[in-house]
């Protein structure tokens, strides 16, 4: 019986891991875009987007309205120290670093805002890092773009 071979070259390249690189910071982060990385990342970005819709919910500014001036900053103090908690031990395990989160903040202006998008970029390049067919994808979008055609 003559069998044909049938090559999945398309993993021959496959590399799950990637150093992470922020401007301005010193430090590289080794991270491998495994499925215990993506457990991980998932239920980070989770509890972030929980923080978020909690705090936009209506009811939630609706009381928050409805509070004495002292009484809500001492309360939006602490939902904006929660959420910085969050995404700073997030980073934290993300990148396999127990200083990493506290640094990003320091660096990155004292924003818990860009360490959330920072959490879902790292996201997003796990996402392009393990869709294969994302150079061919890319490869098929230039052709369009291709004035020698």
């Amino acid at each position: 019986i003559n069998m044909s071979v049938i090559q999945l070259d398309t993993f021959k390249k496959f590399n799950n891991d990637a150093e992470i690189k922020i401007p301005g910071i010193e430090t590289t982060w080794n991270v491998t875009f495994d499925d215990a990385y993506r457990v991980k990342s998932s239920m980070i970005a989770s509890q972030v987007e929980k923080l978020y819709r909690k705090s936009n919910d209506d009811d939630y500014l609706n009381k928050l309205l409805d509070m004495p001036d002292a009484k809500r900053k001492e309360r939006l103090t602490k939902d904006m120290d929660e959420m910085k908690t969050t995404c700073i031990n997030g980073l934290n395990e993300l990148l396999n670093d127990g200083k990493a989160g506290q640094q990003l903040y320091d660096t990155l202006g004292h924003s818990t805002e860009i360490l959330a998008q920072i959490i879902g970029q790292l996201n997003d390049s796990a996402d392009k890092t393990l869709d294969l067919n994302k150079e061919e994808q890319d490869k098929a979008q230039m052709h369009l773009y291709d004035s020698e055609r």
